[in-house]
């Protein structure tokens, strides 16, 4: 479910006209609990639209059909909420005392275990790629391409231009101008992006560029694909919503940034 929501909310946050695919993502949103049991003709009718713009919607956000999109939503249920930290009977303000506690008993964990586990050599070797190449572009969704954004601007500022868009029609598109001189660089922390993104990642093989992928799971589809995978470090996304993702990741690019004007420092304009 996460996936569909991640794809929904791109779509509408980068969608420049309120269109009726623009109404389908809305529609969908807001009732998003419930689109493992959608009927495609009632959907249809409350956006004003037929079924079979329902189905051409679907395909445009990279399902093969309505039904799959269903089934995708039906198999990936939302995340539990953090309930199993909370004792029952809590009061609000002691609630919010124990979340305080158990997020920065987290956080020091997960800092500790990026700290002892950053390899500095893998991360010299991915900025010394980055540095060379012709072309280089970031794929990925919402937080981990909002942080290779980030790394993009920050990049600029040493003189090195690289492509991260955020909608994934424009990376899509993006692919097409990718070689053998080129390098692309998958960050999914999770691995969800890869497994809910085939066509893109066959896409990307076909390029014949690079493959550089930056992920905490092991087991996700094209990672033997790679020339380079950088494991992320810490715990993983759980599904009560505490996650090391994120910060391993900020931590990651925080980190190549400050190495990166180590390396190149004459680069800087």
């Amino acid at each position: 479910m996460k996936d569909i929501i991640f794809r929904l909310l791109d779509f509408i946050n980068n969608h420049k006209t309120k269109d009726t695919n623009y109404f389908i993502a809305l529609a969908l949103l807001k009732d998003v609990q419930q689109i493992a049991n959608m009927n495609i003709s009632v959907l249809a009718e409350s956006c004003y639209t037929s079924p079979a713009a329902i189905t051409r919607f679907c395909k445009k956000i990279g399902y093969a059909s309505f039904q799959e999109f269903k089934d995708i939503a039906k198999k990936d249920s939302i995340e539990n909420s953090i309930d199993e930290y909370i004792e029952q009977g809590l009061q609000v303000n002691e609630v919010a005392k124990v979340l305080h506690k158990q997020f920065y008993q987290k956080m020091v964990e997960w800092l500790h275990t990026m700290e002892t586990g950053m390899n500095v050599s893998d991360v010299r070797e991915i900025l010394e790629v980055i540095h060379d190449a012709e072309k280089v572009s970031f794929f990925g969704t919402q937080l981990s391409q909002a942080m290779a954004q980030d790394f993009q601007y920050r990049l600029v500022k040493y003189g090195k231009f690289v492509h991260a868009f955020s909608d994934i029609q424009e990376q899509m598109e993006n692919i097409a101008e990718l070689d053998d001189q080129s390098v692309a660089i998958i960050t999914s922390p999770s691995g969800r992006f890869i497994e809910g993104n085939v066509e893109l990642m066959r896409l990307i093989q076909k390029s014949k560029a690079k493959i550089i992928i930056i992920t905490h799971n092991d087991e996700i589809p094209f990672i033997e694909k790679a020339d380079i995978v950088y494991r992320l470090h810490g715990k993983t996304y759980d599904r009560t919503g505490f996650s090391s993702e994120r910060f391993g990741l900020m931590y990651f690019y925080d980190f190549a940034i400050a190495f990166y004007q180590k390396l190149y420092p004459g680069d800087k304009s």
